[in-house]
């Protein structure tokens, strides 16, 4: 028996449209995802130039030099860069006095967690992840106690623009270790600069292929970087966070267990109630 029409039957159309449903249910959280992380990228483009922006008004001796951090708000009020979702960047001076550019939508007080903050910056970051990702590859290292060292002033300035600033988060020293495909992740409240080698800090370390945080010791070393990796063109040697096993030993007062090594909050309650 032939159809009287071409048209659908009930039936098929609620076929149709049930399998409509699934497919935007499993696009919606792609789609989302794709839509949080161009957002969060848009964002760090923009904070960028905004401080770039505030950076050459300092520098330029007819607008007056240096601002207070309420001239600096002023100038960012009227800025064209702001974010789409959480509108004008609040200014603010590093602890070094250099500017630093806050959103309140998309960053956070990562309270002292270092390692997430510079995993975040990797994940909208091309430039940083590409610098961090060759160091990786080349089994090399970038620290803080270096001061004067190209990958670390790049790390440096690309956290202050998410808004994190090691210096008022208490960081002292950090130490970002090539391991593998991933990186070891070093930091403590201590200035090691004045240790002597062999002394030992308390730290924590984040392992980056197995995502675990743990508290533990490091013993004090020294190295050397090269002229060329120094932003000053000249060879420096210094304090480091020494590198591998046998420089390093877990705490070992109070129990870190493995569901603990996931959790950032529980590994710093430890960390905190360590011997300096």
């Amino acid at each position: 028996m032939k159809r009287k029409n071409d048209g659908f039957t009930l039936t098929e159309m609620i076929v149709v449209l049930v399998i409509i449903v699934i497919l935007i249910a499993l696009l919606v959280p792609t789609l989302t995802g794709y839509i949080d992380k161009a957002a969060k990228r848009a964002c760090e483009a923009n904070k960028a130039s905004l401080r770039r922006e505030l950076i050459l008004v300092e520098i330029d001796d007819k607008l007056g030099g240096k601002l207070d951090v309420t001239g600096l708000q002023e100038l960012a009020q009227k800025s064209d860069y702001k974010c789409a979702q959480g509108g004008v960047y609040e200014v603010t001076r590093a602890s070094d006095g250099d500017i630093m550019v806050t959103c309140k939508k998309h960053d956070v007080n990562y309270n002292f967690n270092m390692s997430g903050a510079l995993a975040y910056a990797m994940a909208n970051n091309p430039e940083l992840d590409a610098l961090i990702q060759s160091y990786i590859k080349g089994n090399k290292n970038i620290d803080s106690s270096s001061q004067t060292g190209k990958a670390y002033e790049s790390v440096l300035a690309a956290l202050k623009n998410l808004g994190f600033d090691p210096g008022l988060q208490n960081v002292g020293t950090w130490s970002l270790q090539a391991y593998s495909t991933g990186y070891l992740f070093y930091w403590t409240t201590e200035d090691i600069s004045a240790k002597a080698p062999g002394d030992k800090v308390k730290v924590l370390r984040y392992n980056s292929l197995r995502q675990t945080y743990t508290a533990g010791y490091v013993t004090i070393g020294t190295t050397s970087i090269s002229a060329s990796d120094s932003s000053t063109g000249t060879a420096v040697t210094y304090n480091i966070l020494g590198r591998g096993d046998s420089n390093w030993s877990e705490y070992t007062d109070i129990k870190q267990t493995d569901t603990d090594k996931k959790d950032y909050d529980a590994i710093y309650n430890v960390f905190n109630q360590m011997n300096e």
